[in-house]
């Protein structure tokens, strides 16, 4: 009979256990955030010496990003391979960030846009022509991209002193 007592026992003590096992919250799915992502928009036929408007669309899951951290324009001549120029993008509603840039040459140009946002960082990249350019200047902004690439490649070591292009 004590046997019997002991495995009744034995019983009720797992069925309770494994009761309280199925009565305890699963584990809580964490979600994974949403990528912030970014639309350059450069205006078509630009010219030398007139007022541009360059932009960028930033949203996260369709929706406009209106609280972005940051948001920087990295603008460079791919032709001369110059030195760039980062300019603060102003917030103009509806996530869109914009800057007025004026261009001094006929050239291939680089914008690079250095966005952070809801703890997120992202930088695209657009390359695009203002006024006439020569085949020779396509060819030497296409060498300079080359290179730049391929500099970038080999120093990885995390210095980012100069610009990601």
């Amino acid at each position: 009979m004590k046997k019997w007592m002991i495995g009744t026992i034995a019983c009720a003590g797992l069925i309770l256990t494994a009761c309280g096992e199925e009565s305890e919250p699963q584990s809580q799915e964490s979600e994974t955030p949403q990528v912030v992502e970014a639309e350059i928009v450069i205006p078509e036929d630009l010219q030398v010496q007139e007022d541009a408007k360059l932009q960028v669309e930033i949203s996260q899951g369709g929706e406009a990003v209106e609280d972005a951290n940051e948001v920087m324009f990295e603008i460079w001549n791919d032709v001369k391979g110059d030195e760039s120029e980062q300019h603060e993008a102003e917030h103009i509603g509806e996530g869109v960030y914009e800057i007025d840039y004026t261009f001094e040459e006929d050239s291939i140009y680089s914008l690079q846009t250095h966005i952070t946002a809801r703890d997120m960082h992202v930088m695209p990249k657009k390359q695009f022509t203002v006024g006439e350019v020569t085949e020779e200047q396509m060819q030497t902004a296409e060498e300079n991209a080359e290179s730049q690439k391929s500099s970038h490649m080999e120093s990885e070591d995390g210095d980012h002193s100069g610009h990601d292009h």
